[in-house]
């Protein structure tokens, strides 16, 4: 009869003679090989996007043109000065916008602003004329006035005004109403026969012109100055 110990004994030598057992192998990772050209590429192709977009830009922001802005405030009809006008740089490529070459600055001097030009702005080639045209049914007038027939305010182009027809000198004050045309200033110039005159050049309708200039002529005239909101 076997005692306990020897039936350990037994047991253990068992164990140490059976043949062992292996156990299965963890299944092998899947790698993404398959993948990485399709990366590979997609960055390649992003890179050299890249490089090209940073080419043009380097391009053709690098280079400019010089055209012609505005320096200084210029009313519609006022003749245009050295001063008002200013060189720089724009850069260049396709563009909508019309501009006047930088080198024609000289050839701007001396003509008339066709629009109220402000400073800062680009000139346009239509913002400059050699001689104001009104539309159809308008005329210009130049109206010579001294210092005592229009206000003290400066007058401006755009400013609407009133020619009115005045007494002799030192005549009685018209029973009447004085007759009165409307007009808008165009421009404003001193007298180049008279130091003490000024040359307003308004716009009146074409059925007042020929009346105000032959008014004007005589002298018996006075401005006088409306709102705007009139």
């Amino acid at each position: 009869m076997s005692t306990p110990t020897q039936t350990r004994v037994e047991a253990r030598r068992a164990a140490d003679t059976a043949p062992s057992v292996q156990m299965p192998a963890p299944p092998a990772k899947t790698t993404k090989l398959s993948r990485r050209p399709a990366i590979y590429g997609l960055g390649a192709a992003l890179i050299a996007l890249g490089g090209l977009t940073s080419y043009y830009l380097v391009t053709t922001l690098g280079d400019t043109v010089q055209v012609v802005a505005v320096a200084g405030p210029v009313s519609r009809g006022d003749v245009i000065a050295a001063e008002d006008l200013t060189a720089v740089d724009l850069p260049a490529g396709p563009t909508t916008l019309s501009t006047v070459p930088a080198e024609e600055i000289g050839s701007l001097i001396g003509q008339r602003a066709a629009v109220d030009l402000l400073p800062g702005s680009i000139l346009t080639p239509a913002g400059v004329v050699d001689v104001l045209t009104p539309p159809t049914g308008e005329s210009i007038v130049g109206v010579a006035l001294a210092s005592y027939q229009m206000p003290t305010e400066t007058l401006h182009a755009g400013d609407q005004v009133r020619i009115v027809e005045t007494p002799v000198n030192q005549g009685e004050p018209p029973v009447e109403e004085p007759r009165a045309i409307e007009a808008v200033v165009v421009s404003v110039e001193p007298s180049a026969q008279n130091v003490d005159q000024t040359i307003v050049n308004v716009q009146v309708d074409s059925s007042d012109a020929a009346g105000l200039a032959a008014r004007s002529a005589t002298g018996r005239v006075a401005l006088v100055l409306d709102s705007l909101e009139n």
